[in-house]
């Protein structure tokens, strides 16, 4: 009787394989669960657009399509190749003429996204950079005191970290993949929304 019951204690729970797939399955929503839990979601479009041109009379939206030359070009000024050569940018009108514009930009900070509004003025200067989502852990998340330091700033070779960019203590992918957006961001407005020939002011309406 010893034996058999030695036997029985070290016998292996067998499942059919349909319930291991449902255990499997059922982890990785948990998973998924608690990644999501870590998500911050802080604007939604229309509140970003309030926030991005406060004082716009409208907002229009101009999808660019960058030739093969244009993705290039974005890629030379900025670092890096954009990510798709069909990009979304929001033009701010006010008394008839545009005033900025701004691109929505989603990357990875590390293996999770985070969204960032970035706003240019019309000379090509950076006017603000907003954060709309962010879904990395709270403590790589760049503050609104950091994200003013590209206030005003031009595409230039101190668009960098470490140069005109502080970085984030603890966070310093971050701050790069923030600044290389910006970076993309303003390079695509430069080469895709530049006035054509002739054309006495950028602002102008067209």
């Amino acid at each position: 009787m010893g034996g058999s019951s030695g036997r029985r204690e070290g016998r292996r729970l067998r499942l059919p394989l349909a319930a291991w797939f449902f255990i499997v399955v059922a982890t990785g929503v948990l998973v998924l669960d608690l990644l999501d839990a870590n998500a911050e979601v802080y604007h939604s479009r229309e509140s970003a657009l309030r926030l991005a041109f406060p004082d716009a009379d409208s907002v229009t939206t101009r999808i660019l399509t960058l030739s093969e030359d244009e993705a290039q070009e974005v890629s030379d000024r900025s670092g890096r190749r954009p990510d798709s050569r069909l990009v979304q940018v929001y033009e701010a009108w006010a008394g008839g003429t545009i005033r900025a514009r701004g691109i929505i930009d989603t990357h990875n900070v590390r293996s999770l996204p985070e969204t960032i509004f970035v706003v240019v003025g019309v000379d090509h200067r950076v006017k603000a950079v907003h954060l709309l989502a962010f879904h990395e852990p709270v403590q790589y998340r760049a503050s609104s005191r950091w994200l003013e330091q590209f206030e005003d700033e031009t595409l230039d070779r101190d668009l960098v970290v470490r140069r005109d960019i502080a970085g984030i203590a603890g966070a310093t992918m971050t701050a790069n993949v923030i600044t290389a957006a910006v970076r993309r961001c303003v390079a695509t407005i430069e080469v895709g929304c530049a006035p054509p020939p002739g054309q006495y002011s950028e602002g102008a309406a067209p």
